[in-house]
């Protein structure tokens, strides 16, 4: 024993004085309690829970032999040791107290060595009982506790025993499936004897157990669930296999997952090879799991070259070290021959319930987008004596008043002589403005049908560019002034319901940043009606009498 015990011992006695010698013999070693009838004794055994009880046979309510029976009946006392206590010497005595439980007789007299060596010995089988009890009560606990399915057969496919877990997901009550046969009752008929065969082969030693493999089983209900077995052991009683040990996990929600996942990645790997733009996706680690042929060719990279890449590798900076939402965003890309590209990106995050798994990538080379490209330019500071730009507010369009002839490149021009960048798309020749303002370095688009001005010009006819030219110069300089003279020359190749709507793509945009937009239009080329439905989101441009 690892540790010492004080022995509790209930002595049962009618007569007061047989109990005080009993109590005289064993004081110095145990723990004495006592009852002097029958019914006492069974209430002090269920209260008190005495390691051996010494009961007399002949008591006024009960036997002894009938509480003996009592005791040995009851899960909870069954293992308490019954010493018999009596002045009966017969046979038949002994005979009944035998079939009644008791572990052993005392004869009256009592003799004080033989009582205290008879108790000592029965306490110590006792505590050994006791102790092969708390290790199988144990060893229950753990396998209810395993998170595992453990299950015991033979060699022909009885169930030894099965856990908690096993029950559980079976469907089964505890117990209900012991000794019975594993194959017939709990695997579907198609996987049967594929199962069984793979089972024996452990059995015989013809096989050793290399890792996961999974099987369907049946539940009580009659559906199927997939089990991942994740070990097997030959258990062997006296030399000789005689039972297999296996554990396994349902993975019945995680095969499922894993399907709708891959159903999904396949999908998804369609519509991105389909779809016209150069088109990447990455997993959460940052690596390149599709990527179709449109972003190969602008990248220069072949398909399954890119595929399992970092996209570090391909991009300057950090751009998607954290996987989020982008729009319209200029990151420069490496293309295979080393040539550095700037590229407008937008991104998707791809997520499922349990989170973000990764991010879809649209790419395109800036240079081919709609719009022009625009490198923002500054002026040389100048001193223009008054502060324009705070007269105006961040992300407003401001309407120039046409009665004040070229008010609106007024106050462009010291705006951006301010230090602010500047972009000018006009319906005059570009370098007239220049002369005219002193603006040297200012960006400036043309509007005209004339391609051969060296100037970057827009065509009547190409509306749609106008928007992404100005989205994307806000985007690389946000705290920027734009002026726009000129939409009523746009009417030649467009209706004015365009017109309106190429205003409210601008106007979304200015309005998400802080730069002010001006526009300048001549209002006598158009109707009241119209020009009333155009400047409902501009505020009139208000400057100093001098300007």
């Amino acid at each position: 024993m690892s540790e010492v015990k004080r022995g509790k011992v209930l002595i049962v006695d009618d007569e007061q004085v047989n109990i005080a010698l009993l109590r005289a013999y064993l004081k110095d070693s145990y723990d004495i309690i006592s009852a002097q009838c029958g019914e006492e004794a069974l209430h002090m055994a269920r209260e008190h829970e005495p390691d051996i009880v010494l009961l007399d046979i002949m008591m006024p309510d009960i036997t002894g032999y009938e509480v003996c029976r009592i005791l040995k009946d009851s899960e909870k006392t069954r293992f308490i040791p019954v010493v018999m206590v009596t002045a009966l010497s017969g046979a038949g005595d002994r005979i009944r107290g035998l079939q009644a439980g008791a572990d052993d007789f005392l004869t009256k007299p009592l003799d004080r060595i033989e009582i205290v060596a008879r108790v000592s010995s029965l306490l110590r089988i006792k505590y050994l009982h006791d102790e092969l009890i708390n290790e199988r009560d144990q060893a229950n606990l753990y396998l209810d506790l395993a998170a595992v399915m453990l299950l015991v057969m033979d060699e022909k496919g009885t169930v030894k025993l099965l856990n908690k877990k096993g029950y559980d997901v079976l469907g089964y009550t505890d117990g209900e499936l012991d000794g019975i046969n594993w194959f017939d009752k709990c695997v579907p008929a198609s996987e049967r004897e594929s199962f069984r065969g793979i089972l024996m082969d452990f059995f015989s030693g013809d096989k050793s157990f290399e890792g996961l493999f999974e099987s369907p089983v049946l539940t009580n209900d009659g559906k199927e669930r997939v089990i991942g077995w994740n070990n097997v052991v030959l258990m062997k009683e006296y030399g000789n296999v005689s039972s297999l040990l296996i554990s396994g996990t349902d993975i019945t929600e995680r095969k499922d997952a894993d399907e709708k996942i891959k159903r999904a990645n396949e999908h998804l790997g369609n519509l991105l090879e389909a779809s016209p733009i150069a088109t990447l996706s990455i997993d959460i680690d940052t690596n390149i799991t599709t990527a179709n042929k449109n972003a190969a060719n602008l990248l220069g990279v072949p398909v399954n070259d890119l595929v399992g890449r970092s996209i570090s590798s391909l991009v300057e900076g950090n751009e998607f070290s954290d996987l989020k939402d982008i729009r319209d965003s200029e990151v420069t890309f490496r293309r295979g021959d080393g040539k550095k590209v700037p590229m407008n990106v937008s991104t998707s995050l791809i997520k499922n319930d349990k989170g973000t798994m990764g991010l879809i990538i649209a790419l395109q080379e800036l240079s081919k987008l709609r719009g022009l490209f625009i490198t923002p330019l500054t002026e040389d500071m100048q001193d223009t004596g008054d502060d324009l730009y705070h007269e105006l507010e961040p992300g407003s369009i401001y309407l120039a008043d046409c009665n004040r002839k070229d008010e609106g490149y007024c106050v462009f021009s010291k705006l951006v002589k301010q230090g602010k960048p500047g972009l000018c798309i006009t319906r005059k020749n570009p370098e007239k403005i220049r002369l005219l303002y002193g603006l040297s370095k200012t960006p400036l688009v043309w509007l005209t049908r004339n391609k051969s001005t060296g100037q970057q010009t827009l065509d009547p006819s190409e509306l749609f560019k106008i928007h992404p030219t100005i989205h994307d110069f806000i985007h690389k300089v946000s705290d920027s002034v734009i002026l726009v003279d000129g939409l009523e020359y746009l009417l030649l190749d467009n209706d004015f319901i365009s017109i309106i709507k190429l205003v409210e793509q601008i106007n979304d945009t200015v309005m998400a940043s802080d730069s002010r937009l001006i526009v300048q239009v001549d209002s006598g080329t158009l109707d009241n009606k119209d020009f009333n439905l155009l400047k409902r989101w501009m505020k009139l441009l208000k400057v100093p009498e001098q300007i």
